[in-house]
This record gives structure tokens, sequence and C-alpha cells, in this order.
């Protein structure tokens, strides 16, 4: 008797685990096709298995706050942490620099753009402050090849 428990207990303990593996691997695979995903810090699988370190440690300069991925669909994918109602971007700034990125000198339209100056092709990141709004986006795009150093 306690032979067929256990036969029927491992049993059961195979279907359910293919059925969450399978379950796992459809919804990763419908996500990769969806242009943006967001959410915020609640949403405990989303926040754990999609935000990027960096992004993730960047100081909260408000309260009301959510994330983005972009997954890439012909760009560089992207994550993102978007704040409302800001009155300062200096903590982001000042974040970018302790992490060893520097302010370029170009901007896209009203982005600054935040790069490591000693790489080529590596992460950068986009901040973006909405003086009227208090809207503040902080990117990070997330580079196929990783920090090839200049050449001297």
């Amino acid at each position: 008797m306690t032979i067929l428990l256990n036969v029927l207990k491992w049993c059961a303990l195979t279907v359910a685990t293919v059925f969450i593996l399978g379950w796992l691997f459809v919804w990763l695979v419908a996500s990769d096709s969806d242009e943006a995903t967001v959410y915020t810090e609640n949403d405990f699988f989303h926040y754990h298995t999609l935000t990027d370190t960096d992004i993730k440690n960047a100081p909260k300069v408000t309260d009301d706050y959510y994330f983005e991925v972009h997954s890439g669909d012909g760009y560089e994918p992207s994550n993102s942490i978007v704040f409302k109602g800001a009155a300062s971007a200096a903590p982001l700034r000042a974040y970018l620099e302790t992490l060893g990125y520097v302010k370029e000198k170009r901007s896209l339209e009203v982005k600054e753009v935040w790069s490591k100056p000693d790489r080529l092709n590596a992460d950068f990141f986009y901040l973006y402050f909405n003086t009227a709004t208090g809207d503040i986006e902080l990117t990070k795009v997330i580079s196929n090849r990783h920090g090839i150093p200049c050449p001297n």
C-alpha cells in the first residue's frame, strides 16, 4: 500500500512540475512579445526578475513611481524607473556619478545621456526630467556588447 502511495505522490509531483514549467515557458515567450512591461515594486515576480540592479538601487525621489522594461525588439533592451511629482533630479544625477557615469555634452532632445567615458558599446543611461509636471524617467539601455575598453 505504501509503495502505491509513493508512486501516486511522485506522479502527482511530476505532473505538477511539468505543468508549472510549461506555464512558465509559455508566459516567458508571451511576455517577450510585448513591446513594454509596466509594473510596480509590489509585483513581486516582475520586480525581482525584470528589474536591473542599477535601476532597483536608484534613489527613490518620490513615493509615486513604477518600472518599465522594453525587450528591445530591434533595439537594445532597456529598463526604466519613472517618478511622478518630483521636485529635482539631482539625487539621480549624483547616483549616476557614483556608478562611474558621466553626463555627455550631447543630449537627445530633452534627455540627458550618461555613459562611462572609458567604455565603448557599454550600458548607458538616459535621464529625462519634465520640470512642468515633475515626471522623471531614468532609463538604462543594456548593451549587447558589455564594456569593451577604449583603446588609449
